[in-house]
């Protein structure tokens, strides 16, 4: 059972129990003290009454002033003996009626000292009086005090005070009808702003709870939004403040277990590269080692073979050359990767650039039969390395010529996109497949491993193109066009005034 039933069932019960007990004082105080203390004020005005008689006091203004002086609220007949005829008390002359007068007057002349009557219980007796209870039905009884009073001159004077308890339970069954209705009252009363107060009271404990269930399930998004400065009000802040550092915790967790994660991921990625790069190098110097192992030991049986003899020879240089030349790719992604090149970036003109690389690589474009062109403003300033840049040309150019097919043409792009400028390098012939596109960046990676072996290609100079294009934080790529292939990378522009006008440059074989 939750709090709040839990508090209302514990004041409602509170209060029934306080009704009870106040039912059960009622009952007590009216069975059992008030009768008590009717007794001893009946005793009290016998002992009273009975010293002024003794003393020759017993006038009726003095007997009136001393059941006035005792008299709680309860109705006391009263009736003495007198000189010949019975002579009653004034106060009880008022206030009783004829029957009552002529019954105490009847009693008086009885011999009351010897009679026993049914329905009398006596509670109190000596020489001089008698105090017992008179019960006629349940609803018609009374206190009885009777007995001699001694007066003056000794002679012995029959009196009786008689004290009807009917106005008592009148009184007794009024208070408890009224007792019951203003119970009831309260009760539905109570019930009512037991409901009110236990939802005031359990209302911030029932957030606080929803808090905790929500931070539970590691949702801290949720907020103690009570304005109370007592004990909730204080624990709803903390738990504010608790909710708050949990969130900035495991926030912070949560980032370092993203950065383990990479961490972790670029460690594997790098001890995969570090066996893929062992597997390629020892594959790829396998080969030209043994090339040149197995020549170099042939030398010593072609002493007489001039011919021969030398062509050993330029198989070894050749070979020993590419090695040389692979080592020195590798210095170079290591360099790059690693950040060490000695990057200084400048502004220079790629148009420029490009016409040079161009005119060194005319021959070679002759020996392979290829049409080169370049499509290209006159002139066009960029920021960066222009050896490393020259770098990327140069490989993206030795790619196309390497796998140039007819119609054997290469074609030279530069757009201009504002912020940066796109370099574009154009070959027909095979196009790569998709799955690779994204592969070919990948240092010893190869397509067509056969085919780049009949070149010499050791699959490290897109590796470095990345690699340049990285360290120079710009982008570089590849796709497919219908009769070929477009590689391409972007640098960052460096607007001059005296950039003008377009030209075109080609080169035939």
């Amino acid at each position: 059972m939750s709090l709040r039933p839990r508090m209302m069932l514990l004041f409602f019960g509170i209060m029934v129990l306080v009704t009870l007990l106040f039912f059960g004082m009622n009952t007590l105080f009216w069975k059992v003290i008030y009768p008590s203390i009717n007794r001893k004020t009946l005793k009290t005005v016998y002992v009273d009454i009975a010293e002024k008689v003794r003393s020759g006091d017993a006038t009726s203004s003095e007997l009136s002033e001393t059941l006035n002086n005792v008299r709680t609220g309860s109705i006391i007949y009263f009736a003495l003996q007198g000189e010949g005829d019975w002579d009653f008390n004034l106060i009880t002359r008022e206030i009783a009626s004829v029957q009552q007068q002529e019954f105490l007057k009847q009693r008086l002349q009885e011999d009351f000292l010897m009679a026993e009557h049914e329905g009398v219980r006596v509670l109190e007796q000596d020489d001089l009086y008698t105090l017992q209870l008179v019960k006629v039905t349940d609803e018609e009884q009374y206190y009885e005090c009777y007995g001699y009073m001694i007066n003056r001159s000794g002679e012995l004077k029959k009196f009786i005070f008689s004290m009807p308890l009917d106005r008592m339970f009148r009184t007794y069954d009024m208070i408890n009808r009224f007792f019951l209705i203003l119970s009831l009252g309260v009760l539905a009363l109570g019930t009512l702003v037991i409901v009110f107060i236990s939802n005031r009271v359990t209302k911030p404990i029932r957030q606080l709870t929803d808090i905790s269930v929500r931070m539970k399930n590691l949702d801290f998004s949720a907020r103690y939004t009570g304005d109370k400065t007592d004990e909730i009000g204080v624990l709803g802040n903390n738990m504010n403040e608790l909710s708050s550092q949990l969130e900035r915790t495991i926030l912070k967790l949560r980032m370092a277990n993203e950065d383990l994660s990479k961490d972790l991921e670029e460690k594997e990625h790098v001890d995969e590269m570090r066996k893929d790069f062992i597997s390629s190098v020892s594959h790829e110097l396998k080969t030209p080692i043994a090339l040149i192992q197995g020549y170099a030991e042939g030398l010593s049986d072609l002493r007489d073979d001039p011919e021969s003899f030398q062509y050993y020879c330029d198989v070894i240089i050749d070979e020993a050359d590419k090695m040389n030349r692979m080592v020195k790719k590798l210095t170079t992604l290591n360099q790059l990767e690693f950040g060490n090149a000695d990057f200084q970036p400048e502004v220079f003109d790629i148009i420029e650039m490009l016409r040079s690389i161009l005119s060194a690589n005319q021959k070679k474009a002759e020996e392979k039969g290829a049409v080169i062109e370049c499509r290209a403003p006159g002139r066009l300033t960029v920021l960066g390395d222009p050896f490393e840049i020259e770098e990327v040309v140069t490989n993206y150019l030795s790619n196309a010529f390497n796998h140039l097919e007819a119609p054997t043409r290469i074609t030279f792009t530069v757009e201009d996109l504002g912020l940066t400028a796109r370099i574009s390098v154009e070959n027909t012939g095979q196009r790569i497949p998709e799955a690779d596109l994204d592969k070919i960046w990948t240092k010893f990676y190869k397509v067509d491993r056969a085919r780049t072996r009949s070149y010499g290609g050791s699959g490290i100079g897109l590796s470095i193109v990345k690699a340049i294009m990285n360290a120079h934080h710009q982008e570089c790529g590849v796709y497919n066009v219908p009769d070929g292939v477009v590689f391409w990378f972007e640098l960052q522009r460096a607007v001059e005034a005296s950039e003008t006008g377009a030209d075109t440059l080609e080169s035939e074989a």
